[in-house]
């Protein structure tokens, strides 16, 4: 998983940041907690404003409604990002036990994320991981779970992806005939109930070197999209809010795609709620479904947009004083999905839901890569005794139906 915030977003920044002054010197400054280290004190305190000033732009009537979304979580343990890892002998096992873990918790459905070349026939290993994740469909499907599939490139960073992906020399036509050969083969193997063709422009930018407008965007979801078809399976592809409306605009426009695909991490400038409901907007105008395939808050002062590093930002993500804002951001982002009637919804970092570290001048000084190898450990821990942190209390309790 990448979540690069890209230069480009200072541009949306200055001009969301000059129409939203307002609202932000209206909303009341709450108390940081004392256990937030003062290095982190104004990027808390940013985001704690936020949330209350979004929360009640998404009110919802729960008792008078039923939502249809089902809710769910990235399913990190068998993201092909994990490469080599998951052709172990007891990988399966391993990931069905999550599975289980995953039902008891009350999710409905679980996202796997396919990077380029994983399986084509460019890669040495296709047919190995292809035999994977035909069994990991059928484990997923015994246990009555929706199935999204969200296809794209890989990190370059090594703290995020195992793949070793080389993409010198990659084209646009080669890059979307690439992902044309992956989708058949996710129909053919996996037939998942949804399959989201390609998000996030600027990732994957940032992971091929190859640039998309709106239109090349487009243009490359279009081509992966054509005549591919299939019955029970949904298509989609979408962008993060973060990025301009005019993606959504573009590939509303592809009669192909069933739904668009909504990323959520920063809440700043608009981010969140009001950009969310804008894609929305454009969606249903189009006759679209409309979804949110990742989720998870991005732990960055409004300024570091654009030149905090990915490793970076999510090298903060578990520290155990942010607790209480991830509670915030599940409630925010459910009461969205619920609101715009989205047909699934999935947070990224289940790891969460079972543990975080608390923060010290040790564990300060560590690496991003480091904290994140000790955060999988306390949560694996947790995990194995079905210890559930706070923010996994509000997760199975918010996503009740």
């Amino acid at each position: 998983m990448s979540k690069p915030i890209l230069a480009a977003i200072v541009i949306l920044v200055v001009v969301a940041a000059v129409g939203c002054r307002r609202v932000h010197e209206a909303v009341p400054v709450h108390a940081v907690p004392g256990e937030v280290p003062e290095s982190f004190q104004m990027i808390y305190r940013e985001l704690d404003a936020e949330f209350h000033r979004q929360l009640p732009l998404v009110p919802f009537p729960w008792q008078q409604k039923k939502s249809r979304t089902a809710f769910g979580v990235e399913l990190l343990a068998a993201s092909s990002d994990r490469a080599e890892a998951l052709l172990a002998e007891q990988a399966l096992t391993a990931i069905a036990l999550t599975l289980d873990r995953l039902k008891a918790l009350g999710v409905r459905g679980v996202s796997l994320s396919l990077r380029y070349p994983i399986l084509t026939g460019a890669h040495s290993r296709a047919a190995e991981y292809r035999a994977f994740y035909r069994a990991l469909a059928a484990e997923i499907r015994s246990r009555g779970l929706a199935l999204v599939v969200t296809m794209g490139s890989a990190s370059r960073e090594l703290e995020l992806s195992h793949i070793g992906a080389d993409y010198r020399g990659l084209s646009r036509e080669r890059f979307s005939a690439g992902l044309r050969e992956m989708a058949e083969a996710v129909i053919a193997d996996i037939r998942p109930d949804y399959l989201t063709l390609l998000s996030e422009p600027d990732t994957q930018t940032r992971n091929t070197g190859l640039a998309f407008s709106p239109a090349e965007f487009a243009a490359v979801v279009k081509r992966v999209a054509r005549d591919l078809k299939q019955p029970g399976i949904r298509f989609g592809a979408g962008a993060g809010t973060w990025t301009a409306l005019e993606y959504f605009k573009a590939l509303a426009e592809i009669p192909e795609l069933d739904y668009l695909d909504l990323h959520i991490y920063p809440i700043q400038y608009g981010f969140a709620a009001e950009r969310a409901l804008k894609a929305a907007d454009i969606a249903r105008s189009h006759g679209k479904g409309i979804a949110i395939g990742e989720a998870w808050l991005y732990k960055a002062w409004g300024r570091e947009f654009g030149r905090i590093s990915t490793v970076e930002a999510l090298g903060r993500d578990m520290y155990s004083f942010w607790q209480p804002l991830d509670e915030h951001f599940i409630e925010l982002v459910a009461n969205l999905a619920r609101h715009i009637d989205a047909e699934f919804c999935s947070f990224f970092w289940m790891k969460y839901f079972y543990g975080y570290i608390d923060y010290s001048a040790d564990t300060g000084r560590l690496e991003p890569g480091e904290r994140m190898k000790m955060s999988d450990r306390v949560a694996a821990e947790n995990f194995r005794k079905g210890v559930l942190s706070a923010t996994g209390e509000k997760f199975r309790e918010t996503i009740k139906p």
